[in-house]
């Protein structure tokens, strides 16, 4: 549930081997699903029927034809979704609307024209956009897809032996078949194009890194990774820089000392005044401790619902509780109607592909768990149906559209 940013991306010693690199967590997305997100562009419109000449008066195409228009044409509009939330999801917080629109497009180029000035001026969010563009040093990756034989159609069996609808495997079939055609020419020139900007940006990354910390870089492999980034985080944290703030939050989280726990806590609380995920990361360090689980649970509750109302995925899974029965349940004591409406809620956004393609190609080839109201009381049945109707109206639309897949 990490949500990190890379502040130096990866340092290089002599000889090329990786050290001290700030590694990109990012559970629900990962840089590979850029190229798995890969579609056309929005087709141009429904196309008319043709005719056919030759005989002695003018013929309709069947009907089939308008159909698979109709059909085609809905397939690249949704995995344009895909793509557009995918982006959405992973620099959302990194670069200005205009230029996620050009991503979303499909034209990294002027995106890199943009952000490159600004990463060699030393933005760090700029430096975090040229890494993902240059998909972190592994253009070759973007086209995997392509060189994996019956990929697409292990997938498709997958997702229908778990019982995916006629419509998700329409979807998934139609993703899957343009993950295989691979980037096009702009975005492969691109990457390349952001690998030789983070080339020349490295010396000066390596220099300031070891400035910050005033150590050599000889003394600083022989140090634990994580205190190095610890330590490093301290000491360019910027009050009110919230992912800045989170991802120390994580590091010092994972250290898992009193101490350490107590630290992240404050960072979460300050972070989670603009940030959904920051708010779900603190909700599930008051359910289940940091070090120790708070006696109020209802403070929790709360941020839990106001993230998920926001779209934060890790919010409404913590909310829907888990796919797997055998998983752990971080709110096992979440009443049933409440877990079926978020349930229900959670179901909805990732029918629609509202967090990306990672998750959805995840979702679409899991076993269907829907949610079950059969366990309930009656009155527990009338009460999270109601609930779900409401919930499912104009707050589903307006999660939607900060998802950006209204």
């Amino acid at each position: 549930m990490r949500r990190a940013r890379a502040l130096a991306l990866s340092l290089l010693v002599v000889g090329g081997a990786a050290t001290l690199g700030y590694v990109r967590l990012h559970s629900v997305n990962q840089r590979g699903a850029y190229s798995a997100s890969a579609a056309a562009a929005p087709g141009t419109g429904q196309r008319g029927p043709r005719t056919i000449t030759g005989s002695s008066r003018t013929t309709a195409l069947p009907r089939r034809s308008e159909n698979a228009a109709r059909t085609a044409e809905a397939s690249q509009s949704f995995n344009q979704r895909l793509r557009c939330t995918q982006i959405r999801v992973s620099l959302k917080r990194k670069m200005p609307p205009e230029e996620l629109a050009l991503l979303c497009a499909r034209r990294p180029l002027e995106v890199l024209q943009s952000e490159a000035p600004l990463a060699q001026a030393g933005d760090l969010h700029a430096i975090d956009v040229v890494g993902w563009l240059a998909n972190f040093g592994h253009c070759e990756s973007l086209t995997l897809a392509q060189t994996l034989p019956n990929h697409r159609a292990r997938m498709l069996a997958i997702a229908e032996k778990n019982g995916a609808t006629p419509q998700t495997m329409q979807r998934l079939d139609d993703l899957l078949s343009e993950e295989q055609q691979g980037p096009t020419a702009e975005e492969l020139e691109a990457c390349k194009r952001s690998n030789e900007v983070l080339g020349k940006l490295q010396p000066g990354m390596l220099q300031q890194f070891v400035g910050v910390l005033g150590r050599s870089m000889q003394v600083l492999r022989g140090e634990d990774e994580l205190d190095i980034r610890i330590e490093y985080a301290r000491k360019t944290l910027m009050r009110g820089d919230a992912e800045a703030e989170e991802s120390l939050a994580w590091d010092l989280l994972q250290k898992g000392t009193p101490e350490s726990q107590a630290e992240a806590l404050t960072l979460l609380g300050e972070a989670a005044d603009s940030s959904p995920s920051a708010k779900t990361a603190l909700a599930r360090c008051m359910l289940e401790g940091c070090p120790t689980p708070a006696a109020d649970r209802g403070a929790a509750h709360q941020l839990l619902v106001d993230a998920a109302s926001s779209g934060d995925f890790f919010a409404l899974m913590t909310l829907a509780g888990p796919a797997n029965p055998e998983a752990h349940d971080a709110y096992p004591d979440l009443p049933a109607p409440e877990r079926y409406v978020w349930g229900r809620f959670l179901q909805r956004l990732q029918e629609e592909g509202c967090f990306g393609t990672a998750i959805y190609v995840t979702w679409a080839t899991q076993a269907a768990q829907p949610p079950n109201l059969t366990a309930m009381s009656p009155a527990d049945a009338a009460t999270a149906q109601t609930r779900a109707t409401e919930l499912l109206g104009k707050p589903l639309d307006r999660t939607r559209a900060l998802l950006g897949c209204e």
